[in-house]
């Protein structure tokens, strides 16, 4: 499978014409194929542990109810995040937020970026009945520090899933490749999990940021615990499920420090695996969406996936 991973770095490259020596290895020329399927899953036991080190051969990948073939496959084995990121911070300002949790958030934030590799990029949005964006995508750590320090005021009404859809079409456009790595696609959402504006069409956000590859983890603030047993009491975003439905995790946060939830959320993403696979000729160029579905067949293994269908192009033909 190593050699597997090679060849996917190569056509990775070759879909890069910035980068130097275009999907060529020795005289070899690797042919380009854009109608590749990619998978980030991540796989735990039922306590929530999570599960490393498995092998191609450990999944299942279903297009439409039939097996597919893994054409590609990659997991992280390394002690540190080794993969890189496209992340955009989305950070609740609404009348639910108090002024010196946006210093904890940033405290954190910036714990977060120290965990993950130099060629990831960040981008920092804050949402309340607006959209505002702070800082677009840079792997400069001064740039989103001076972000994070410009938030100043906090209250209004609260627009979580419009702004949700408004990140997932900013990382729709930002950089896919660095180097010949592909940049996994996140969201982290610091809110309280509620919506007091749109009527955005939830199952058509989460066909658009399965579309994306993109993957939302959400950490939700404190103060909308249960008054008896510190559980969390529903909310509208988990009612969307938009969170597991693109293989992300809800992380409750103690508003007196986020760096433990940051750190969850980098392990979080460190343990996961890249699935791909080509679509057979009669899917690729039809138009219709495609479900997809990943077991695992380590017994007890739990995966979540970061996407459940892709939108096949049309042909021209």
């Amino acid at each position: 499978m190593k050699k597997g991973l090679l060849v996917f770095s190569l056509i990775i490259a070759a879909l890069n014409p910035s980068l130097p020596g275009l999907a060529q290895h020795g005289e070899q020329v690797i042919k380009l194929q854009t109608d590749l399927v990619t998978i980030d899953a991540t796989v735990t036991d039922k306590d929530g542990n999570f599960i490393r080190k498995l092998k191609p051969e450990d999944f299942t990948l279903y297009e439409d109810g039939e097996i597919r073939k893994l054409d590609f496959f990659e997991a992280s084995e390394e002690a540190a995040l080794t993969r890189p990121l496209a992340v955009v911070f989305l950070l609740d300002i609404s009348g639910s937020i108090e002024p010196e949790q946006l210093i904890k958030q940033r405290e954190a934030a910036q714990s977060f970026i120290r965990l993950v590799q130099p060629e990831s990029a960040f981008a920092v949005v804050t949402f309340a009945s607006e959209f505002r964006l702070l800082q677009d995508f840079t792997s400069d750590r001064t740039k989103i520090d001076r972000a994070f320090q410009k938030i100043k005021d906090v209250g209004g009404s609260t627009r979580l899933f419009g702004s949700i859809d408004r990140s997932i079409s900013m990382l729709k456009r930002a950089p896919k490749f660095r180097g010949s790595r592909r940049l996994r696609r996140v969201i982290v959402a610091i809110t309280d999990g509620i919506d007091s504006v749109d009527s955005t069409d939830q199952p058509e956000l989460i066909r658009r940021a399965n579309d994306a590859e993109v993957t939302v983890y959400s950490i939700t603030l404190p103060w909308y615990s249960a008054a008896l047993g510190g559980d969390r009491i529903m909310t509208l975003l988990d009612v969307s499920r938009i969170v597991p439905l693109t293989g992300g995790k809800d992380f409750p946060a103690d508003a007196k420090d986020f760096t433990p939830v940051f750190k969850a959320v980098a392990e979080e993403i460190r343990s996961g695996y890249t699935l791909a696979f080509y679509p057979p000729d009669k899917n690729k160029h039809d138009g219709r969406l495609h479900q997809l579905k990943v077991e695992c067949r380590k017994p007890g293994g739990i995966v979540r996936v970061s996407r459940t269908s892709y939108q096949a192009g049309k042909s021209n033909s």
